[in-house]
C-alpha cells in the first residue's frame, strides 16, 4: 500500500490495487463497476489498461471523478498546469504541444510517449487535434472544467514510465478569487507549471501591444505557495502567438531556429534571456513574476499555429494556410529536464540562474 495524491481533487490517501475496476459504458455514458478478482492475471491486466479507478476523495467537496486504473502503478506522476488569461492561447499551445509529442517530437531527448487514458486521448484528438490540423481555430476552454485535458505516459532514458497529466483551465476560472472554485483545485497537486503570455496584434507598425497575464499568474503563484516546496516546482513561461512579431528582433531569431537535436542548456538560457528582456521592455512585468517566484524557470517564444486565423462572413475562424507550429515543445522539454525526466549534465543546468 502506498500514499498517493489525486491530480484532480488533490486529496491524499493510501492506495493499493483494487479488485474493482470501472469500465466506461459509451451508450449509457456512465462508469460501471467490474469485479476482476476472479479473472486470470492476463485478463485482469488487460481490463485495468482500459478501465478506471474511482477516487475515494476523502474531503468530499467535489463531484465523483475517475482516473485510469493504472495511473498509480507508476511512481511520481507529473501534473502540469497551463496558466494564462482567457485569450492567451493556452488551448492552441497545449493541442500543438501534445500533437508534436505524439508525433515522436520528444525522441531527440530520449523520451517516448503513448496514451495512458485511451478514451480521454481519443476525445482530445477528435475535439482538438484533428480540427486544428484541418485549419479550424479552437474555442477557448469552457468555464468549470475540472478534468485533465489529456494524460501521456512518458518513458525516459532510464525506461521508467511516468504519467504526465495536463490541465487546461479557463482564464476566467484562473482569475476568479472564489475560495471554493473547483476548477483551480489541480494547482494543489501540480508539480510543474507553464505560464502562457499571449501577444496581441500590434497596435501600430511601430511596436507590439502585449497582453500581460499578470492577474492570472499572480493568483496561481499565490495558490501554489500553499504547497510545501512550491518554489522548487519547475516552471516555464511561453510567449504565444509570437508569429505576430516574426520579423521583430529578438523573436525572429528564435522562430527561425530549427533543426537542433538534443538538449542544449546554453541555447535555452540564451532564449530565456531574450524573452525576459522583451517582456520587460514591453512592460509586461506581471508576466515575469514566475521567474522570481520559482528557483528554476525557462522562457520561450512559441507559435502554436504559425499565423492568425481568418474569419470570413458566415464562417468560423480558420487558419487558411494550414498550421505550422514553431517551438511548441520547448516549454515541455524544459519541464521534463527540470523534473528529472530528461537526464544528464545539460538537464541539470536547464532553468538555473
Amino acid at each position: 500500500m502506498t500514499h498517493v495524491r489525486c491530480p484532480v481533487c488533490a486529496d491524499e490517501f493510501p492506495w493499493s490495487p483494487a479488485s474493482t475496476v470501472y469500465l466506461y459504458n459509451e451508450e449509457n455514458t456512465a462508469y460501471e463497476a467490474k469485479d476482476i478478482s476472479r479473472m486470470p492475471p492476463a485478463r485482469q491486466a488487460q481490463t485495468r489498461v482500459t478501465g478506471y479507478l474511482k477516487c475515494p476523495h476523502p474531503s468530499r467537496d467535489m463531484g465523483e471523478h475517475y482516473l485510469p486504473a493504472t495511473y498509480f502503478d507508476h511512481p511520481d506522476p507529473l501534473v502540469v498546469g497551463l496558466i494564462g488569461a482567457s485569450s492567451a492561447g493556452k488551448t492552441h499551445l497545449l493541442t500543438a504541444m501534445i500533437r508534436e509529442a505524439y508525433r515522436d517530437g520528444l525522441l531527440p531527448y530520449d523520451v517516448q510517449t503513448s496514451a495512458l487514458d485511451f478514451r480521454r486521448h481519443n476525445a482530445f484528438q477528435s475535439l482538438y487535434v484533428k480540427p486544428l490540423e484541418e485549419g479550424t481555430a479552437l474555442p477557448g476552454t469552457r468555464r468549470g472544467v475540472t478534468e485533465a485535458a489529456d494524460i501521456l505516459l512518458a518513458r525516459g532514458p532510464n525506461g521508467r514510465p511516468r504519467p504526465i497529466t495536463f490541465f487546461d483551465v479557463a482564464g476566467e476560472d484562473l482569475e476568479s478569487v472564489g475560495a471554493l472554485n473547483p476548477a483551480t483545485r489541480f494547482l494543489a497537486a501540480a508539480n510543474a507549471v507553464i505560464f502562457v503570455h499571449g501577444l496581441e496584434d500590434p497596435a501600430d507598425p511601430g511596436g507590439p501591444a502585449p497582453k500581460d497575464g499578470g492577474w492570472s499568474f499572480e493568483l496561481a503563484i499565490e495558490r501554489l505557495k500553499g504547497v510545501p516546496g512550491a518554489d522548487r516546482i519547475p516552471a516555464a513561461i511561453a510567449v504565444t502567438k509570437s508569429d505576430r512579431l516574426r520579423y521583430v528582433p529578438p523573436i525572429d531569431r528564435w522562430l527561425r531556429h530549427r533543426g537542433e537535436h538534443g538538449l542544449n542548456a546554453a541555447r535555452l538560457r540564451a532564449e530565456s534571456r531574450d524573452v525576459y528582456a522583451f517582456l520587460h521592455y514591453s512592460k509586461a512585468y506581471g508576466s515575469l513574476r514566475p521567474f522570481s517566484a520559482f528557483r528554476r524557470c525557462t522562457l520561450h517564444f512559441v507559435s502554436a499555429s504559425g499565423g492568425d486565423a481568418v474569419r470570413t462572413e458566415g464562417t468560423s475562424a480558420r487558419f487558411v494556410r494550414g498550421i505550422h507550429p514553431v517551438n511548441v515543445l520547448q516549454p515541455l522539454v524544459s519541464i521534463l529536464a527540470m523534473s528529472g525526466m530528461i537526464l544528464g549534465p545539460e538537464a541539470e543546468r536547464v532553468g538555473s540562474r
